[in-house]
């Protein structure tokens, strides 16, 4: 998989190699954490676009239909209630019947729609034990044209709505280039398997999309341990969009029977001995769930009572976060990981052990892993355990710069003394330092 970036945000050009493990190093405001919210909006905003657009046309269809109905509603004893829940029952119907026709033909034609549209509210107008006969003839018309047109909406049209509604969200309505002296359009490509995927930004605007890729997995993007602390008191549009995905997934089979889940979170549990291994060391204990509280905590043999994941250390959550998507089964083969500098509320022993986790999770479920890190304890660590496993050649590693606020990143796989160079300055001015100090 191959990204490339141009005048998007504050990343003048970059062209990245995104197979196993893909670490972008550099200091603060160089646009790591660009890539990563790039990869996270085009997986999750285009995976299954074809199914989304298809739930969506039935939604706008049942709502929209739902209203025709209501207005059109004949004199009639029943509660206006009843009416109102038979009215939305009648537009399900038609949804279903919709469905049922696509999925065994690929299509539906005018016809069919028409007799759909026609025996349904027919059925429903009978129910309604109205005093009086009324012609149905212009609401089944109505309904007919209504559900015709949300039908036929250019698919074209709605994925660069998506595109562009997912992307201003992630990025706060600025994806067009911040660089003053740059002009021309914001452009993005994503390479899959020698297929690409071409979206085009103008005023925060995607204005065009080729494509010719069918993205069918997620991004999970990871840069807060404390995401951990709202599991319990989670509300939707409180959060990122990144953070958002992330509580979905980390509360998904949390009130569910007992045997929910078990084969994946056993089958993870087999393949993954190294792993868990490397785990345990670090998050010893088993994640539970209080039904009355819905509240985490971890229950640790050396503890007499179990510890809500609210009084874990930051570091702490960070492994947890981990543990909690393999153990509920989230992590797929062939789906992105982005991890947001996550060595910063780690200290250097730490830092290893998660690197090492890393490494096994590409491994083991063949993800594509995005890092962006400040640390040369990390990119060492990731460096040598990689090498340690056999995956040294899945690992690309990228270098950014900004320069004149224009950013631009470099793959320095084969001169990674590069990265250890930039951050081993601050060590080299304190040294400097010091024997300044000590010759006074």
């Amino acid at each position: 998989m191959r990204l490339k970036i141009n005048n998007f945000a504050k990343i003048k050009d970059a062209d990245i190699i995104i197979d196993g493990i893909t670490v972008i190093a550099g200091e603060n405001d160089t646009g790591k954490s660009t890539v990563g919210k790039i990869l996270f909006s085009l997986f999750n905003a285009l995976s299954n676009i074809d199914e989304k657009i298809f739930e969506e046309r039935l939604k706008e269809i049942e709502n929209t239909n739902k209203i025709i109905i209501q207005n059109n509603i004949p004199d009639t004893d029943l509660p206006r209630y009843m009416v109102s829940h038979s009215a939305l029952s009648a537009t399900k119907r038609i949804s279903i019947l919709i469905r049922h026709e696509i999925a065994t033909k690929g299509n539906i034609t005018d016809d069919i729609l028409w007799e759909i549209v026609e025996k349904t509210i027919k059925s429903w107008w009978k129910s309604t034990e109205s005093e009086e006969y009324i012609d149905s003839s212009d609401t089944i018309e109505e309904v007919y044209k209504n559900t015709n047109e949300v039908l036929n909406l250019p698919e074209e049209r709605i994925v660069l709505e998506i595109v562009t509604r997912y992307f201003n969200r992630v990025f706060h309505g600025q994806t067009e280039s911040l660089l003053t002296h740059e002009s021309g359009d914001s452009t993005l490509e994503l390479e899959i398997k020698g297929k690409k995927e071409k979206l085009l930004f103008q005023n925060n605007y995607c204005r065009e999309f080729i494509d010719n890729v069918k993205i069918l997995h997620k991004a999970i993007y990871i840069d807060n341990p404390f995401v951990i602390d709202e599991l319990s008191r989670y509300r939707y549009g409180d959060m990122s969009p990144m953070n958002e995905l992330l509580v979905e997934l980390l509360n998904s089979k949390s009130k569910d029977g007992v045997l929910d889940g078990v084969i994946e979170t056993v089958r993870a549990k087999e393949k993954l001995n190294d792993l868990y291994e490397a785990l345990q060391s670090v998050v010893d204990g088993e994640l539970l769930v209080n039904q009355n509280d819905e509240e985490y905590y971890l229950k640790n043999s050396d503890f007499d009572e179990p510890i809500s994941i609210h009084n874990l250390s930051t570091g702490m959550k960070s492994f947890v976060i981990l543990k909690m998507l393999l153990e509920k089964g989230c992590l797929k083969d062939k789906d992105v990981v982005i991890l947001d500098e996550p060595e910063i509320h780690l200290h250097p022993q730490w830092q290893i052990a998660y690197a090492e986790l890393i490494v096994l999770l590409q491994k083991y479920f063949e993800l594509s892993v995005v890092v962006t890190t400040h640390s040369p304890y990390f990119v060492d660590a990731i460096n040598l355990f990689s090498c340690k496993y056999g995956t040294d050649h899945k690992v690309n590693y990228y270098l950014s710069s900004n320069n004149d606020n224009a950013v631009t990143m470099e793959c320095v796989t084969d001169k990674i003394d590069l990265i250890y160079k930039k951050m081993a300055s601050p060590i080299q001015m304190l040294d400097t330092l010091r024997y300044e100090l000590n010759n006074n």
